[in-house]
């Protein structure tokens, strides 16, 4: 993906300076490092509970049913299930994450190419809303599975509209080329079956075409195609529920070259793909599925530079934090906004690398970004770390998982501990080695 020309810090009531100290949601982060050490994953709560208002304004009724797969964390999934919010999930793990937090299991979808018999019979034990296929094989096992149980499961036929979401190609999900969902015509010749199936009840149809969508042109697009669908489900006699036009909701990360489209176009395109294909007047309850919008902004890295390094002409600001807290970088060539802890008025700025210690070159935060002189010590936020940063997190280099601490009304609370080094091989048998 083309990287944006411009590199700003995208402004946030959350991230802001007093006193030339950066505050999250107004408590001191140099405070925070030195409480909790770094690094440490810090997320201003109210940055979600807003986020969650914005979205439930922005688009039709409807059940957002969160991607858990952006944060895990079950202090934040907590907060969620309180406000009556859904759940997309991916794995039995997310599964078992959700309802451990008190999320509805009617609100629960379960999406994923991958979905092993253990999982659909713990989703049918739990009572989830449904799930959401994406191949033939899938509903074989889907039927195998009620049947042996003797009861009917509860699914969603997720297909592909192909629809060029113009985001990064890893997560671009809606075209002919990827492993998700059906394609329209293979969804279509299924319909006898599942229909006739005493072990199936075809609950709804959904898609979901890439996250960071550019515009809402591609939803509106998608939407139109998925709604046509749900109306020839209808047609053929399906007693559809709901029509799950996923996410993609995008949120600032400061190189964009344009500002995205507000959330509300988003909100509108979805409604006219609905009026446009007609299943508006089916009256189905429409599903969403924020991730990254909901938590994104909401989360930095906190970060300790451990040496400045000058070598071959560049400057290398080597931090405490690496690839394994935040791979995104490594992964997309991900651009993240980057502030310096204790603001620097007038100093000397310069091209810097901000790196991490793990051995990969590809672990880095930024390359060739402008930031203040640093010295060894000075603390760093790496922005919108919220979403794709501890779930993605990994012990690559035998580095334990980091802290997560939660930012609300003026108080810090760890939400994860740091784990101990010990921690890194509990799980492990030494054998008979002396």
């Amino acid at each position: 993906m083309e990287r944006g020309t411009r590199a700003d810090t995208p402004e946030s009531p959350y991230w802001t300076y007093d006193g030339g100290v950066l505050h999250c949601d107004g408590v001191p982060l140099d405070q925070v490092a030195d409480r909790f050490e770094t690094p440490t994953f810090v997320y201003a709560t109210r940055a979600i509970d807003e986020a969650y208002d914005a979205i439930e304004a922005s688009v039709p009724p409807c059940l957002i049913a969160y991607a858990i797969k952006a944060n895990s964390n079950l202090s934040l999934l907590r907060g969620l299930a309180k406000r009556g919010c859904g759940a997309d999930i991916v794995s039995g793990g997310e599964l078992a994450r959700a309802l451990y937090a008190g999320i509805d299991p009617a609100k629960i979808v379960f999406s994923g190419v991958g979905k092993t018999d253990a999982e659909l019979i713990a989703a049918l034990d739990a009572g989830i809303r449904a799930v959401h296929v994406e191949s033939v094989p899938e509903i074989d096992a889907l039927e195998a599975v009620a049947r042996d149980r003797g009861e009917q499961a509860s699914l969603t036929l997720r297909v592909n509209p192909d629809v060029d979401p113009k985001t990064h190609p890893y997560i671009a999900t809606g075209l002919h080329d990827t492993k998700f969902g059906l394609e329209l015509d293979v969804a279509r010749g299924l319909l006898p079956r599942l229909l006739e199936s005493p072990h199936l009840s075809l609950e709804g149809v959904a898609c979901h075409v890439g996250s960071q969508l550019t515009s809402a042109e591609p939803m509106e697009d998608a939407v139109e195609i998925l709604g046509r669908f749900a109306v020839e489900c209808a047609n053929a006699g399906a007693k559809l529920r709901s029509i799950d036009t996923g996410g993609g909701f995008p949120i600032r990360y400061g190189d964009e070259d344009l500002d995205y489209a507000p959330w509300s176009a988003f909100g509108n395109a979805i409604t006219s793909g609905l009026r446009k294909s007609g299943a508006d007047a089916l009256n189905l309850e429409l599903i969403v599925e924020p991730g990254r919008a909901l938590v994104g902004d909401a989360g930095g890295l906190l970060t300790r530079v451990v040496f400045v390094k000058e070598q071959a002409g560049k400057r290398f600001l080597i931090v405490d934090a690496a690839m394994t807290e935040l791979i995104r970088p490594a992964l997309y060539d991900a651009y993240h906004a980057i502030m310096a802890v204790r603001q620097v008025e007038g100093g000397e700025q310069g091209l810097a690398d901000l790196v991490g210690p793990v051995c990969e070159t590809g672990d880095f935060f930024a390359i060739d970004r402008t930031m203040p002189a640093m010295k060894r010590g000075d603390l760093v936020l790496i922005r919108g770390a919220g979403a794709y940063g501890m779930s993605m997190a990994s012990q690559y280099n035998s580095r334990p998982f980091a802290a997560e601490i939660a930012i609300e009304g003026g108080e810090a609370r760890i939400i994860r501990k740091r784990q101990l080094m010990s921690d890194l091989w509990r799980d492990e048998e030494i054998g008979d080695a002396e």
